[in-house]
């Protein structure tokens, strides 16, 4: 396993591995990132390469709603392309060392949504894909149905929210304090911002300048009770973020090229990255626009609608 990094750029590489080597899943592996923002020919490549794997992330994710206890469907659907521009270009993680200590982080901070987790981590070669499927929140099971810290890939167990991003400063801070340029990225949902441990954890992030942490908001507007602008508003998040010392954008959290842009981004100055993407729940899944369950059970219809409007498997 190697690991290479840019001294002057904070996006570091991905282990060396050619677009045709399979994961657990089946599908290609991206290229190696060099993280110093040149768009090479094998870096295009790897970019290209994204989108199919959303898709068969996707579909893993419908067949775990089709499992007796079905899954977190809307949530886990909005924040596919999050999880891709993360596991597949932006962050420095190897599936067959995923406690190498050199590692960049990934803390799922809404742990009800570890359908989508656990699919992204199958289709980048963390977890077997069918073994997955086979178990996922049965008796006994590592793949429980919110996110478990036994899962490879996996840094904590979390579901009570408000609690991955301060779990993801104390560990940044850590780092820091180490001299390591490990980096930190918690994906936060948005009604999950309306715990206040957040901002707290917000404010230190700020107060020690911790450059190697960002913060993403799966912005897709529902939670448990409905919709978050009807619970508590969450509008001018960006601003807000501002205001708390972060370096903030909004951003379209379906559009691939523009999350990676975004995560490639050089961090100015001395202030903590969030992104506020902006997603739908139940995206990517022709049948589900505009509905979004939080929740499904799927019958055996259900799944096969699901797979025929995805479409075949890694197309």
């Amino acid at each position: 396993m190697t690991f290479s990094a840019n001294p002057t750029t904070p996006g570091l590489s991905r282990d060396a591995r050619t677009p045709e080597e399979p994961t657990a899943s089946g599908g290609p592996v991206a290229p190696a990132r060099t993280g110093d923002g040149a768009a090479g020919a094998a870096s295009d490549a790897g970019l290209a390469l994204l989108p199919r794997r959303a898709k068969r992330i996707r579909r893993t994710i419908v067949r775990l709603a089709a499992t007796p206890s079905g899954c977190h469907l809307g949530g886990s659907l909005s924040m596919v392309e999050i999880l891709v521009a993360l596991l597949g270009r932006v962050m420095r993680v190897d599936p067959r060392a995923p406690k190498a200590p050199e590692r960049d982080h990934l803390i799922l901070s809404k742990g009800h949504a570890a359908a989508g987790l656990y699919a992204a981590l199958a289709e980048f070669g963390f977890v077997d894909v069918d073994t997955l499927v086979r178990e996922y929140n049965a008796d006994g099971s590592i793949f429980t149905g919110h996110v478990n810290a036994a899962v490879p890939g996996v840094e904590f167990a979390t579901g009570s929210l408000g609690h991955g991003l301060g779990l993801g400063v104390g560990l940044t801070l850590a780092h820091v304090l180490r001299g390591e340029p490990n980096r930190t990225f918690v994906v936060c949902g948005d009604g999950e911002m309306g715990e206040g441990s957040n901002w707290e954890a917000l404010q230190v992030a700020s107060h020690r300048k911790l450059t190697g942490l960002t913060l993403i908001i799966d912005r897709n507007g529902g939670q448990n009770d409905g919709p978050t602008e009807s619970i508590l508003s969450q509008e001018a998040l960006v601003q807000r973020l501002d205001a708390f010392g972060f370096q903030s954008l909004e951003v379209d959290g379906h559009d691939l090229p523009a999350l990676v842009a975004a995560l490639e981004a050089p961090v100015v100055g001395d202030r903590p990255r969030a992104l506020v993407a902006r997603t739908q729940k139940g995206a990517g899944v022709p049948m589900l626009k505009g509905k979004g369950p939080h929740y499904a059970v799927f019958s055996p219809e259900h799944l096969r609608r699901a797979l025929a409007s995805l479409g075949e498997d890694g197309q």
